[in-house]
């Protein structure tokens, strides 16, 4: 026992006699070295670098393993665990031996700001740092600049942005920010055991987690800083979310949460840069996309209208959905060597002097009005005399070949998330034929350096489908249909072929049907009045068949209209979409059990022989119904059938009906079904094509039914008068020729 005590006591004393440090921080301290090894003094702590954290860390593996490193950029262990940075150190920070007592810790959002974009956490009002207009990228600004995002908690409104509608926008600048959702929570080293989904020991094959199987003491020793990166659903289940959507499935399967949850953007976005000048603040000529940035304004007194991100392709484990991406048109002097681009530092020494004075060639190259100095509006290599003074200047300085290159590339927008009512709820801004997918994009406007139109980047050309970039004048734009490869979006796809042969079938049938009414009526106004031939009524409807026939006349209609809004929800917006979709499934149900329920009462009653033509004299009878249509009803010839209740339809109405309901009916039905099911399942119908190839086949099926539908109701004007035919489906009762002998007996009869 007494052995123990003294461990203890022993334990104590060596414990007291370490520099204190705050409970909450375990990292011992730290001896600063420089890149040879050295041990660096604390007034000379700027030279610290990885080489302080060996003894305890391999940097050797951490660097070989590192995103930052992979990406060329050189970044060290105290830049991103040292909060404020080694410029921050003051003497107190270090112990009497010169060991760095300040603790380290895990990077917080400032540290990743310092390169990747606009951060603030603090109480004080967010704003906009006027160093922005040099455009250092990486910089304090970097992701900022080419997308807006911008990563705070702070509401809009509360900011010290000059935003318009700024009193309405009670939201947060990114809903993550305001939930206290660090940059480290989805941006990990890939070996963390509490966070990456590391394979389980064996026997243990249930987990999809185990923290074990990576030791605590293993991943401080070689922490991988290949950074991974959470997807949404890393931390949401999406379906419970959306199960309100319209084929959710479908959605959430085309769509990154991106899409939809952040619809604008209020930052400071570029638009499009010159990085073939230099300005005042040692930045790029430049031009913010839904931003007034007036001459000399500060950043904060900006007016900020924000942009809509476009739509492009983002492939998603393997799959591609429409993510918002920022373009952003560049012009840069390169190498015509390598292609490579002029560092900032190369093109300062080309256009300034030692005390960073515009050099004097370059100002009588480009001083217009002869003021002696360089305005903005000067300060464009429009020209091949002011591109000469500074490709000059380039390859005194060792530039090979300079020359200018104008590129536009597409930069992802992550950040900036909101909820509830900022998401993007009006399923019209994809579902229109103008929509998000085809809006165009305004690029660059000139003149544009050295007269380069710039392209798209060969990544930006893959992820943006159909879209091109077209010149008119000095206005350079996107535009185009933006459609992700085997997609088909309800009320934007349209694919010709099945619009315009369809539209012409029904065209040119109500074209044809107008002209044999029009016939009819003139031929009634010139011929004789002849005697009414002998009819009577008699009871030719069931209510079962005319219930049937006005649900099926209904169902139809509505799936014709609700049909039109989808297609065309902008020019047929009779409802919204969703009603529209809602609509249309409902009746479409209601038409599949009627159709259903009525096969089996035609079958049960014999009534299906009603449908179906005889063989024996077809051709001969179809022949005289034809020619009464064509010339008969014209001359007030006699019907060549006698309509009765064995025999309510002519030849040429039953082989219609045949088609009808044996072709023509399935074929929309099944069609109708394998839509449906792509909203719920759309790997089901992948194999076959997808909506690409079922949507443009329902859609000419649709056209033919209106095709029929107009053929119908003008048939039934053929009847003994021009009503007598929809009356008789009204009331079930109709007019039956007879014999003036059999008129008495007749008059009246119901089975």
């Amino acid at each position: 026992m007494s052995a123990r005590i003294a461990a203890l006591v022993v334990l104590a004393a060596a414990l007291l006699s370490r520099p204190a440090l705050a409970a909450e921080h375990l990292h011992p301290p730290v001896e600063l070295r420089d890149a040879d090894g050295f041990i660096v003094m604390p007034e000379d702590a700027t030279a610290a670098t990885e080489e302080s954290c060996t003894g305890c860390h391999d940097t050797d593996y951490i660097l070989g393993h590192d995103s930052h490193r992979a990406r060329g950029v050189e970044i060290d262990c105290l830049q991103c665990h040292l909060p404020g940075r080694v410029k921050s150190l003051e003497p107190e920070d270090f112990d009497d031996s010169g060991r760095l007592t300040r603790p380290m810790e895990p990077p917080e959002c400032g540290a990743c700001g310092q390169c990747h974009g606009q951060v603030h956490h603090d109480a004080a009002f967010m704003e906009i740092d006027p160093t922005i207009r040099r455009g250092e990228i990486p910089g304090p600004f970097g992701t900022s600049l080419m997308t807006g995002e911008i990563f705070s908690p702070q509401t809009l409104s509360a900011s010290f942005l000059n935003l318009a509608d700024k009193p309405d926008l009670v939201r947060p600048w990114d809903v993550h920010a305001e939930r206290g959702v660090h940059c480290r929570s989805c941006h990990f080293p890939a070996n963390d055991p509490a966070r990456a989904d590391l394979i389980p020991r064996p026997g243990q094959r249930h987990l999809i987690r185990d923290p074990r199987s990576q030791k605590l003491n293993d991943y401080l020793r070689k922490p991988d800083h290949r950074l991974a990166t959470a997807s949404c659903t890393s931390c949401h289940d999406p379906g419970p979310a959306h199960a309100n959507f319209s084929y959710p499935k479908r959605h959430l399967e085309a769509l990154s949460c991106q899409a939809c949850h952040v619809p604008t953007l209020r930052g400071p976005a570029l638009q499009w840069q010159d990085r073939t000048v230099l300005t005042a603040d040692d930045g790029p000529r430049m031009k913010l996309r839904g931003v007034d940035a007036g001459e000399g304004a500060v950043p904060n007194a900006w007016f900020y209208e924000g942009y809509q991100p476009l739509l492009g392709h983002e492939l998603v484990d393997g799959r591609s959905k429409l993510s918002p991406y920022n373009a952003v048109t560049t012009w840069q002097w390169v190498s015509s060597q390598d292609g490579s681009p002029v560092t900032p530092e190369l093109l300062r020494q080309a256009w300034k002097d030692e005390k960073g004075h515009y050099a004097p060639e370059v100002v009588a190259a480009l001083d217009a009005d002869g003021d002696g100095t360089l305005a903005t509006a000067e300060l464009i290599l429009d020209d091949e005399s002011k591109i000469a003074v500074i490709r000059t200047r380039l390859e005194r300085l060792g530039v090979q070949a300079p020359r200018i290159e104008g590129i536009i590339e597409l930069h992802p927008v992550r950040h900036g998330v909101v909820s509830g009512k900022w998401v993007e709820h009006d399923c019209m801004s994809c579902h229109a034929a103008e929509s998000r997918l085809n809006v165009p994009v305004d690029l660059a406007s000139g003149p544009f350096p050295g007269g380069v139109v710039p392209v798209l980047h060969p990544q930006a050309a893959s992820q943006l489908g159909g879209r091109v970039v077209t010149r008119s004048g000095n206005d350079l734009r996107l535009v185009g249909n933006q459609e992700p490869p085997g997609h088909y979006i309800l009320g934007h796809s349209r694919r010709p072929w099945s619009d315009r042969l369809g539209f012409w079938m029904f065209l040119l049938t109500a074209l044809g049907v107008t002209a044999h009414g029009s016939g009819r009526i003139l031929a009634s106004r010139r011929r004789e009045q002849h005697a009414a031939a002998a009819t009577a009524r008699i009871y030719m409807y069931s209510a079962a068949e005319r219930l049937w026939h006005w649900t099926m006349a209904a169902s139809v209609l509505v799936l014709l209209l609700s049909g039109l809004a989808i297609h065309y929800p902008q020019t047929f917006a009779l409802l919204d979409l969703r009603s529209a979709v809602f609509a249309h499934n409902l009746f479409a149900a209601v038409l599949l059990i009627t159709a259903f329920l009525s096969m089996l009462v035609h079958v049960a009653t014999g009534e299906v022989r009603q449908l179906i033509p005889k063989g024996a004299g077809l051709p001969l009878r179809l022949r005289l119904q034809v020619q009464f249509y064509l010339k008969g009803i014209f001359v007030g010839a006699s019907h060549p059938f006698t309509k009765n209740r064995e025999q309510k339809l002519n030849p040429l109405q039953q082989l219609t009906y045949a088609g009808l309901l044996n072709a023509l009916l399935p074929f929309q039905v099944v069609t109708g079904i394998l839509l449906w099911v792509a909203g719920y399942a759309p790997e089901a119908v992948r194999p076959i094509g997808g909506l690409s190839v079922i949507a443009p086949l329902h859609n000419l099926g649709s056209w033919m039914f209106l095709t029929f539908v107009v053929v119908h109701v003008y048939l039934t004007t053929t009847g003994h008068t021009v009503t007598s035919n929809i009356k008789a489906m009204v009331t079930g009762w109709d007019l039956e020729d007879v014999a003036p002998e059999q008129t008495a007996t007749a008059e009246g009869v119901k089975p």
